[in-house]
């Protein structure tokens, strides 16, 4: 085995998932201080793309570390939202109790916390300034100046983590801020013996993400009770927003996924002295368990430092999965004036005064997301993307290009370079032009693709790319998976795995229809190819198509052209573009003559597009 093969093998191997647990019939909280573990096991459940992307976390993590460096300081400012949800005046809490949480959050984070003398002698160089800061912030979604406090009076008397009413107005709560924007903390009566939890991130991002805490273990201040006084409850759930694991794993003696963490048994409570638990799991440690490591389960007394290791993973964390976070500015003083941007049929203040429209009216008049009338025949032989196609690359790596070696049936086709894209779990879209599927009887897409493993899949390890097409009635708000291949299944060649940077031939490809007979007789569907990468082999795409039956023709379509299905031909009226496809969406002929002759076309079902509508005819 070469060594450039043997790493790249290497690099193919994923850590054991952290997150194993399938269902838990019976959550049982009241022995733990933190509920995120359980958490996000409710979130998995719930959501099988947030499962899928967490078991790639670690390996992501481990490989964005491995090719970065954090030598240089930069310090990254977190905009906060703190949504006090209440019942009585004593939930209502104030805003200097507000204020002392994210002083505490500011000193724990950058190890200015004067606690931080407390921290033993042999862990002192590696007790770390993480260089983030937090700040309410003082710029809403819609670009307005804000204190970032929002009070919600309820009817609940408390909350529940297997709910999570307290992030949905409608249930009680109020629903969150961009949550790629903002970190949005949800203050409640908490029920369940909880003190707070948090949603761990990943590649993707529910409308839950954020961080709960119950009032009375909030800031430092007011109505917060003893021995979870200090502040410490946010932090520790901070550190899972930003991937920080518990310091004994998930489990007894687990992993952390941190090199500078001692192993740990488990979780400590009250406030130990130094050194505790010297042989935990048998390690014959003389230093014993870092119980005074936010992460941890001791009074808020006892706690004072992160470490470099956790730092790093907290870095890498806001870099991959909330980048947002590096480039804002929502924690200016000074708003900027509002704008606004055509997003999918809707006006969105961007929030930084850079946006299309200068005038809300003048938005409102230019923006909506009514589509083209199909057929759409995309067959990729331009060097460049397809006008109205987008590409949505939130790594800023590989993603889909035009391919300029191999097509089907061309020389071209548009691929994703997954053989050279070892960010696994990063998540390419490609999204065709809007459709206005309005006025038809049928409705479908069809395409052809080709795809190779590089991993053998009878090996240990099972690995592929996914390919998936995902479908939106509401101009791109929400969207529907409505195919969805990977592993074998996605496969179009024999062998089934090609270890090289792999080329598809003419005979590699396989052609693929859906029918969209569920989004007919509407005008605002998109339609997006989605790749989620495995770092396996190459994924390519030909000849895209959109075609359509109208529900009726219109009396003077009617009138213009005369079909003779006996002797197979059109005669029209005037000397205008007419064209013909077959039911793959390809384009058979096109013509300005008034007759057309279909002859010599084969035997079946052809599809007329004249003045913008589509005429189905059988050719005998």
């Amino acid at each position: 085995m070469t060594n450039a093969l043997y790493l790249r093998l290497k690099m193919r191997i994923l850590l054991p998932l952290i997150f194993c647990i399938a269902t838990i019939p019976n959550l049982i909280f009241s022995q733990n201080r933190c509920g995120t573990d359980e958490y996000t096991i409710l979130l998995e459940n719930k959501y099988g793309e947030y499962k899928n992307s967490r078991k790639l976390v670690n390996e992501q993590t481990k490989n964005w570390l491995y090719i970065n460096t954090l030598e240089v300081p930069n310090i990254i400012t977190i905009p906060v939202v703190v949504h006090v949800v209440w019942n009585t005046n004593q939930e209502n809490i104030s805003d200097a109790q507000i204020f002392s949480q994210i002083d505490v959050l500011n000193a724990d984070f950058r190890r200015t916390n004067i606690d931080a003398i407390n921290t033993p002698n042999i862990w002192n160089n590696i007790a770390a300034d993480c260089e983030i800061e937090f700040c309410l912030a003082t710029i809403d979604p819609n670009g307005v100046s804000s204190t970032g406090i929002t009070r919600t009076q309820t009817s609940q008397t408390s909350f529940s983590i297997s709910n999570d009413n307290v992030k949905y107005t409608n249930s009680g709560g109020i629903n969150a801020w961009p949550n790629e924007d903002y970190l949005n903390i949800w203050v409640c009566d908490l029920g369940g013996g909880l003190l707070g939890y948090a949603t761990p991130p990943s590649n993707f991002l529910s409308n839950e993400d954020g961080v709960v805490i119950g009032y009375r273990y909030f800031g430092t201040t007011g109505n917060v009770q003893n021995p979870y006084h200090k502040g410490r409850t946010t932090t520790h759930e901070v550190g899972h927003w930003l991937n920080l694991e518990h310091v004994w794993g998930f489990g007894n003696c687990g992993n952390d996924n941190v090199n500078d963490t001692p192993t740990q048994q488990s979780s400590n409570y009250g406030c130990p002295g130094f050194p505790h638990n010297t042989n935990s799991c048998g390690t014959n440690n003389n230093n014993g368990d870092m119980f005074m490591n936010y992460m941890d389960y001791t009074n808020d007394a006892c706690m004072n430092l992160f470490t470099n290791g956790q730092k790093n993973r907290m870095i890498a964390a806001i870099n991959q999965y909330r980048s947002n976070l590096l480039n804002h500015n929502l924690c200016s003083n000074n708003p900027p004036v509002q704008s606004w941007n055509c997003v999918n049929g809707s006006c969105v203040d961007p929030g930084n005064g850079n946006g299309s429209f200068s005038d809300l009216n003048n938005c409102f008049t230019n923006c909506d997301c009514d589509g083209i009338t199909p057929p759409i025949i995309e067959e990729f032989q331009s060097n460049s993307i397809p006008n109205n196609w987008n590409i949505i690359n939130n790594d800023n790596d590989k993603t889909w290009e035009i391919n300029e070696q191999v097509g089907y049936n061309s020389s071209k086709s548009i691929y994703i370079n997954n053989a050279e894209y070892a960010a696994n779990g990063e998540i390419d879209d490609l999204e065709m032009p809007n459709l206005n599927l309005s006025n038809t009887s049928s409705a479908s897409l069809s395409f052809d693709y080709a795809y190779s493993l590089w991993t053998n899949p009878n090996s240990s390890q099972i690995w592929s790319d996914t390919l998936k097409i995902m479908i939106s009635d509401d101009c791109g708000d929400t969207w529907n998976v409505i195919w969805e291949k990977a592993g074998t299944n996605l496969v179009t060649t024999n062998p089934v795995f090609n270890p090289f940077n792999w080329i598809p031939n003419n005979n590699d490809w396989i052609n693929e229809s859906i029918n969209l007979s569920n989004y007919l007789n509407q005008d605002d569907i998109v339609i997006k190819f989605r790749n989620i990468n495995q770092y396996e082999n190459n994924l390519f795409i030909d000849n895209v198509n959109i075609s359509t039956t109208p529900s009726s023709l219109d009396n003077e379509t009617n009138k213009a052209f005369i079909y003779n299905s006996e002797r197979n031909y059109f005669y029209f009226e005037l000397e205008d573009e007419k064209k013909i496809f077959n039911l793959l969406g390809q384009n058979v002929l096109s013509t300005k003559e008034k007759i057309i002759d279909v002859m010599t076309l084969p035997n079946g079902v052809y599809i007329l597009n004249y003045k913008n509508n589509n005429y189905k005819f059988y050719k005998k």
